[in-house]
């Protein structure tokens, strides 16, 4: 069934095509990690509107949550009648339709995911952001500097992610509830600094294949005794929309292979032999396309900006910060006004700048913002409309190539859904 109150509510919020509004306290993907416990423990408050679960039972014994990385709203309105699965969750479950936070990245939904800890307070918001102990442009899921060609360089440095990152976890505290958690992600970065943070208190498998993945994680669930939360992250509708357009044919071809594994091995495979069981699928964000040609160079537009950036200790500037769908600036104090309405000018009808304190006044970072994050944000923030991308241009270091992107506040980007149903 259609959650038509999730629609409702997601719909009032919005002040126009460019321009959503996170729902922190209600309809948001925030809220997940709390419906999680509310599930699984004898936790009373569901963090989300209990119409997610409207006419299914509230307690179970085990929940296995698949965040499927960029399959948002629009991509669920395209498939659910083509793609028998997503019929039948469509059908037998609940779709509800949820805002992502801001900004609609996979670094801040992923952190809010594993600590539950909403973007406000965990300070994870964007691929790139300045970060006071580095004094510099830090990527967190790489673990290392903004344009370094290899993962994991600050380890050199002697930076401990406890450092940088959450150290309460969601998993933390469902184990003091008597829940094994469990963590499926790609081997690639299942043991990274961030992944071995920020998942703590569950026991990680990684895996090679998504066909492997999902067969031992149905084998994992049968076998389990006891309350059992399984979480799993697949990146691969994310990777393929950047590459070639969320458009495209191979964008198409990757959707349905996917649905399709996920009907054969974690639901016809499983039918019959699960009990108590609530299957969750979310996604952190939707995807916009993009031509990488058009994009918009901020020190090619504009490069009377770059005197007025911020500088580090050796004197760089701090840029690029956030990503070309919602840049993030670090200009001096004194020429914040003028940057502000130069901007403004310059970029009238492809974006809209703001200052960011306008933007947490307002709620978009959740309704108290962390000191950790506002000492990570910037004081300017460009949104691009639709379609369109503003970024830093330097060659070989920062470019932009993606043909499908995300991090606004467009309503394919960050329109996302949580699809609810048990195993019967």
């Amino acid at each position: 069934m259609l959650n038509l109150d999730a629609l409702q509510a997601i719909a009032a919020a919005r002040l126009n095509e460019n321009m959503g509004k996170p729902l922190y306290e209600s309809y948001c993907f925030s809220q997940i990690p709390q419906l999680v416990r509310y599930l699984l423990t004898e936790d009373t408050q569901a963090g989300l509107p209990l119409t997610v679960l409207e006419g299914l039972p509230q307690q179970y014994e085990k929940v296995i949550l698949i965040l499927v990385d960029g399959f948002g709203w629009c991509f669920f309105e395209r498939y659910r009648d083509r793609l028998p699965f997503l019929k039948h969750l469509f059908e037998a479950g609940v779709a509800s339709k949820l805002t992502t936070q801001f900004p609609s990245t996979t670094s801040a939904h992923v952190t809010t995911l594993h600590t539950g800890l909403p973007v406000g307070e965990s300070g994870v918001y964007e691929w790139f952001y300045y970060e006071p102990l580095v004094d510099g442009i830090f990527a967190p899921l790489l673990f290392s500097l903004a344009g370094d060609r290899t993962r994991e360089t600050l380890l050199q440095t002697g930076l401990q992610p406890e450092a940088v990152f959450p150290t309460q976890t969601l998993y933390q505290g469902l184990a003091a509830r008597g829940v094994k958690s469990y963590c499926f992600q790609h081997q690639s970065y299942a043991h990274s600094p961030f992944s071995q943070t920020v998942c703590n208190g569950a026991e990680m498998v990684a895996f090679r294949t998504l066909p492997e993945a999902m067969t031992n994680l149905a084998e994992a669930a049968i076998a389990q005794s006891g309350k059992a939360y399984y979480c799993f992250y697949i990146d691969v509708i994310d990777a393929i929309a950047h590459k070639y357009s969320p458009n495209s044919p191979q964008f198409d071809a990757e959707v349905c292979a996917l649905w399709l594994l996920l009907e054969q091995l974690l639901h016809q495979s499983l039918a019959g032999k699960l009990h108590n069981t609530l299957l969750l699928i979310t996604a952190d964000h939707g995807q916009i396309e993009v031509s990488p040609e058009n994009t918009i160079y901020l020190n090619q537009l504009s490069p009377s900006i770059e005197p007025w950036l911020q500088r580090n200790a050796q004197s760089k500037p701090l840029v690029p910060a956030g990503g070309s769908r919602d840049m993030f600036l670090y200009i001096q104090a004194e020429f914040l006004e003028k940057a502000y309405d130069l901007l403004t000018q310059q970029l009238a009808g492809r974006a809209t700048v703001y200052y960011t304190q306008t933007l947490v006044e307002a709620g978009y970072f959740g309704p108290d913002p962390s000191l950790r994050l506002r000492e990570r944000l910037g004081n300017l923030v460009i949104l691009p409309h639709q379609h369109e991308l503003v970024w830093w241009y330097e060659k070989d270091r920062f470019e932009e190539h993606h043909k499908g992107h995300h991090g606004g506040l467009c309503r394919d980007e960050m329109e996302t859904l949580l699809l609810a149903l048990p195993y019967v």
